[in-house]
């Protein structure tokens, strides 16, 4: 439950921002985003994947945007590609039941999003997605590793 409030409070942050900087693509990813985790969260359990793939889809429009965008520095958009393509990835890796990503994706999305800080990338308009999907990426990590200790605890 936590951890859904801290979901909606970055998907608020997102939109917040999205507000504030009034640009049109950032603002349809957020948005896009946002509307995939409430479906995701408020959707009975066997149709809630409907939320997961919208919020996907979004994911990859906003690599699609850092490819597209060319008012950006090649920092910018290195650094927004490298987030959305690990979340993607993840996300494509959790829904196929595939193996092997659960652990190198948010450490990966983590380390850009902090070079990207370090680095001083001018993201003042993409903030409000590379948010959401930054703590999409730390929630999936930390509920994993929840689910894991709950499953020792009942053997």
């Amino acid at each position: 439950m936590i951890l859904n409030i801290l979901l909606l409070l970055a998907a608020s942050f997102g939109i917040f921002w999205t507000i504030k900087t009034k640009k049109m693509f950032p603002a349809i990813i957020t948005l896009g985003m946002t509307f995939g985790i409430l479906l995701t969260l408020l959707l009975p359990e066997n149709i809630k994947y409907y939320g997961i793939y919208l919020y996907m889809g979004f994911v990859a429009l906003s690599f699609l945007y850092c490819l597209v965008v060319k008012e950006m520095k090649t920092g910018a958009r290195i650094i927004i590609g490298q987030m959305s393509a690990p979340v993607f990835a993840y996300w494509l890796w959790v829904m196929n039941h595939w193996h092997g990503n659960e652990l190198l994706a948010p450490i990966f999305v983590l380390l850009v999003a902090l070079a990207g800080i370090v680095g001083k990338a001018k993201l003042k308009n993409e903030l409000g997605f590379l948010t959401i999907s930054n703590w999409t990426k730390r929630m999936s990590y930390i509920k994993k590793d929840q689910d894991a200790d709950s499953a020792e605890r009942n053997r």
